[in-house]
Protein backbone atom coordinates (compact mmCIF):
# COMPACT_ATOMS: atom_id res chain seq x y z
CA UNK A 1 0.00 0.00 0.00
CA UNK A 2 1.38 3.21 -1.44
CA UNK A 3 0.16 4.89 1.98
CA UNK A 4 1.74 2.50 4.33
CA UNK A 5 5.01 2.82 2.54
CA UNK A 6 4.57 6.86 2.78
CA UNK A 7 4.16 6.48 6.48
CA UNK A 8 7.23 3.97 7.32
CA UNK A 9 9.33 6.10 5.22
CA UNK A 10 8.46 9.10 7.31
CA UNK A 11 8.75 7.14 10.70
CA UNK A 12 12.35 6.80 10.01
CA UNK A 13 12.82 9.96 9.02
CA UNK A 14 11.75 11.24 12.02
CA UNK A 15 13.73 8.67 14.60
CA UNK A 16 16.58 9.84 12.42
CA UNK A 17 15.82 13.54 13.54
CA UNK A 18 14.81 12.32 16.82
CA UNK A 19 18.51 10.55 17.76
CA UNK A 20 20.10 13.84 15.92
CA UNK A 21 18.22 15.73 18.47
CA UNK A 22 19.95 13.42 21.48
CA UNK A 23 23.23 13.66 19.93
CA UNK A 24 23.02 16.80 19.92
CA UNK A 25 21.39 18.26 23.12
CA UNK A 26 23.63 15.74 25.37
CA UNK A 27 26.80 15.36 23.44
CA UNK A 28 26.87 11.57 22.68
CA UNK A 29 30.29 12.06 21.59
CA UNK A 30 31.43 13.00 25.17
CA UNK A 31 28.94 10.86 26.96
CA UNK A 32 30.65 8.58 28.83
CA UNK A 33 28.48 7.24 31.48
CA UNK A 34 25.95 4.04 30.95
CA UNK A 35 23.20 4.81 28.76
CA UNK A 36 19.26 3.37 29.30
CA UNK A 37 17.48 2.58 26.21
CA UNK A 38 13.71 2.35 28.17
CA UNK A 39 11.56 0.30 26.38
CA UNK A 40 12.76 0.44 23.49
CA UNK A 41 12.86 -3.23 22.56
CA UNK A 42 14.50 -4.69 19.92
CA UNK A 43 13.67 -2.29 17.15
CA UNK A 44 14.69 0.69 19.41
CA UNK A 45 15.93 3.94 17.33
CA UNK A 46 19.23 4.45 19.35
CA UNK A 47 20.21 0.97 19.60
CA UNK A 48 19.83 1.52 15.60
CA UNK A 49 22.27 5.04 15.19
CA UNK A 50 24.09 5.09 18.43
CA UNK A 51 27.01 3.15 17.51
CA UNK A 52 28.76 2.08 21.13
CA UNK A 53 26.35 -0.65 22.38
CA UNK A 54 28.40 -1.81 24.93
CA UNK A 55 27.61 0.99 26.51
CA UNK A 56 23.60 0.50 26.71
CA UNK A 57 21.53 -0.99 28.92
CA UNK A 58 18.26 -2.17 26.78
CA UNK A 59 15.93 -2.72 29.33
CA UNK A 60 12.12 -4.13 28.48
CA UNK A 61 9.41 -5.89 30.56
CA UNK A 62 9.17 -8.52 27.44
CA UNK A 63 11.62 -11.05 27.52
CA UNK A 64 11.08 -11.34 23.75
CA UNK A 65 12.19 -8.38 23.06
CA UNK A 66 15.31 -7.89 24.67
CA UNK A 67 16.44 -11.38 23.49
CA UNK A 68 15.31 -10.30 19.50
CA UNK A 69 17.63 -7.46 20.38
CA UNK A 70 20.20 -8.94 21.89
CA UNK A 71 20.31 -11.48 19.17
CA UNK A 72 21.21 -8.46 16.77
CA UNK A 73 23.78 -6.44 19.13
CA UNK A 74 25.91 -9.22 20.56
CA UNK A 75 27.53 -6.24 23.07
CA UNK A 76 24.71 -4.59 24.04
CA UNK A 77 23.19 -4.78 28.12
CA UNK A 78 20.09 -6.40 28.48
CA UNK A 79 18.05 -6.17 31.43
CA UNK A 80 14.22 -7.93 31.61
CA UNK A 81 12.39 -5.30 34.69
CA UNK A 82 9.22 -2.93 34.85
CA UNK A 83 9.79 0.45 34.16
CA UNK A 84 8.09 1.41 36.75
CA UNK A 85 10.63 0.01 39.42
CA UNK A 86 14.13 0.31 37.41
CA UNK A 87 16.90 -1.89 39.46
CA UNK A 88 19.14 1.21 39.89
CA UNK A 89 21.16 3.28 42.11
CA UNK A 90 20.05 7.24 42.26
CA UNK A 91 21.71 8.76 39.69
CA UNK A 92 23.72 5.83 38.57
CA UNK A 93 23.00 6.33 34.86
CA UNK A 94 24.46 8.80 32.59
CA UNK A 95 21.47 9.27 30.32
CA UNK A 96 17.96 7.85 29.86
CA UNK A 97 16.37 7.78 26.61
CA UNK A 98 12.84 6.52 26.99
CA UNK A 99 10.81 6.54 23.40
CA UNK A 100 7.06 6.53 23.08
CA UNK A 101 6.71 4.81 26.06
CA UNK A 102 5.23 6.55 29.13
CA UNK A 103 1.91 6.77 27.08
CA UNK A 104 1.72 3.17 27.21
CA UNK A 105 2.29 1.95 31.05
CA UNK A 106 -0.19 1.76 33.93
CA UNK A 107 1.57 4.24 36.13
CA UNK A 108 3.16 7.46 34.53
CA UNK A 109 3.84 9.13 37.75
CA UNK A 110 5.64 6.04 38.65
CA UNK A 111 7.73 5.70 35.75
CA UNK A 112 8.32 9.22 35.28
CA UNK A 113 9.71 9.70 38.73
CA UNK A 114 11.98 6.60 38.02
CA UNK A 115 13.57 7.88 35.24
CA UNK A 116 14.34 11.22 37.50
CA UNK A 117 15.88 9.24 39.91
CA UNK A 118 17.79 6.62 38.32
CA UNK A 119 19.41 9.28 35.56
CA UNK A 120 21.76 12.60 35.62
CA UNK A 121 20.35 13.51 32.54
CA UNK A 122 17.24 11.82 30.24
CA UNK A 123 15.33 12.42 26.96
CA UNK A 124 11.50 11.38 27.14
CA UNK A 125 9.79 11.40 23.96
CA UNK A 126 5.70 11.05 23.95
CA UNK A 127 3.24 11.45 21.16
CA UNK A 128 0.97 14.77 21.09
CA UNK A 129 -2.51 12.80 21.33
CA UNK A 130 -3.85 16.27 19.74
CA UNK A 131 -2.24 15.85 16.51
CA UNK A 132 -4.54 15.05 13.86
CA UNK A 133 -2.80 11.42 12.71
CA UNK A 134 -2.29 8.65 15.15
CA UNK A 135 1.04 8.57 15.04
CA UNK A 136 1.76 5.25 16.90
CA UNK A 137 0.53 3.30 13.81
CA UNK A 138 0.16 6.26 11.23
CA UNK A 139 -3.37 5.63 10.39
CA UNK A 140 -3.84 7.84 7.44
CA UNK A 141 -7.23 9.08 8.58
CA UNK A 142 -7.18 12.29 10.32
CA UNK A 143 -8.82 12.53 13.68
CA UNK A 144 -9.00 9.03 14.09
CA UNK A 145 -10.42 9.62 18.03
CA UNK A 146 -12.88 10.96 17.07
CA UNK A 147 -14.73 8.03 14.62
CA UNK A 148 -18.00 7.45 16.51
CA UNK A 149 -17.66 3.66 17.25
CA UNK A 150 -15.10 0.53 17.90
CA UNK A 151 -16.23 -0.70 14.66
CA UNK A 152 -15.04 1.93 12.54
CA UNK A 153 -11.93 2.83 14.35
CA UNK A 154 -11.11 -1.01 13.99
CA UNK A 155 -11.98 -0.94 10.27
CA UNK A 156 -9.14 2.16 10.32
CA UNK A 157 -6.85 0.13 11.46
CA UNK A 158 -6.98 -3.09 9.69
CA UNK A 159 -7.30 -0.66 6.54
CA UNK A 160 -3.98 0.74 6.95
CA UNK A 161 -2.70 -2.60 8.94
CA UNK A 162 -2.52 -1.50 12.68
CA UNK A 163 -3.08 -3.33 15.74
CA UNK A 164 -6.04 -2.24 17.10
CA UNK A 165 -5.61 -3.99 20.42
CA UNK A 166 -2.16 -1.99 20.42
CA UNK A 167 -3.32 1.31 19.45
CA UNK A 168 -6.73 1.62 21.70
CA UNK A 169 -4.01 0.76 24.49
CA UNK A 170 -2.34 4.08 24.00
CA UNK A 171 -2.89 6.87 26.92
CA UNK A 172 -2.01 9.96 26.00
CA UNK A 173 -0.85 12.57 28.18
CA UNK A 174 -1.34 16.45 28.14
CA UNK A 175 1.23 19.13 27.66
CA UNK A 176 0.44 20.04 31.15
CA UNK A 177 0.21 16.82 32.64
CA UNK A 178 3.82 16.13 31.94
CA UNK A 179 5.40 19.52 33.03
CA UNK A 180 3.46 18.36 36.45
CA UNK A 181 5.24 15.18 35.81
CA UNK A 182 8.84 16.62 34.86
CA UNK A 183 8.78 19.47 36.63
CA UNK A 184 12.64 20.60 35.98
CA UNK A 185 12.53 19.47 32.50
CA UNK A 186 12.71 21.58 29.46
CA UNK A 187 10.03 20.51 26.99
CA UNK A 188 10.56 20.98 23.22
CA UNK A 189 8.70 19.86 20.41
CA UNK A 190 8.86 17.83 17.59
CA UNK A 191 6.90 19.24 14.48
CA UNK A 192 5.14 18.45 11.55
CA UNK A 193 3.56 20.96 8.87
CA UNK A 194 3.90 23.60 11.78
CA UNK A 195 1.98 21.17 14.19
CA UNK A 196 3.18 19.76 17.57
CA UNK A 197 3.27 15.92 16.55
CA UNK A 198 5.39 14.89 20.16
CA UNK A 199 6.44 16.11 22.90
CA UNK A 200 9.95 16.12 24.31
CA UNK A 201 11.00 16.38 27.71
CA UNK A 202 15.29 17.36 28.70
CA UNK A 203 16.34 16.94 31.64
CA UNK A 204 19.61 17.89 32.61
CA UNK A 205 22.24 18.32 35.24
CA UNK A 206 22.57 22.04 34.37
CA UNK A 207 19.07 22.39 35.68
CA UNK A 208 17.69 23.48 32.57
CA UNK A 209 13.70 25.02 33.21
CA UNK A 210 10.63 24.69 30.46
CA UNK A 211 10.31 26.66 27.44
CA UNK A 212 9.42 26.57 23.88
CA UNK A 213 12.35 26.47 21.56
CA UNK A 214 9.81 25.28 18.45
CA UNK A 215 12.13 22.79 17.58
CA UNK A 216 10.97 20.88 14.22
CA UNK A 217 11.63 18.04 12.09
Amino acid sequence: MVIHDIFQLLRRQFRRQRYQNVQTTFGLGKQTGLILDLGGGATSFFINFFPRHDQIILLDINLEEVWLARQRFSQLNVVVADGEHLPFARQSLGLTVCNSLIEHVAAPAQLAAEIQRVSRDYFVQTPNGRFPLETHAFIGIPFYHWLPSERLRSLACALFRANYTYVSGVRYLSESRLRQLFPNAMITYERFLGLKKSFYLIGKDSGISGGDTGYSV
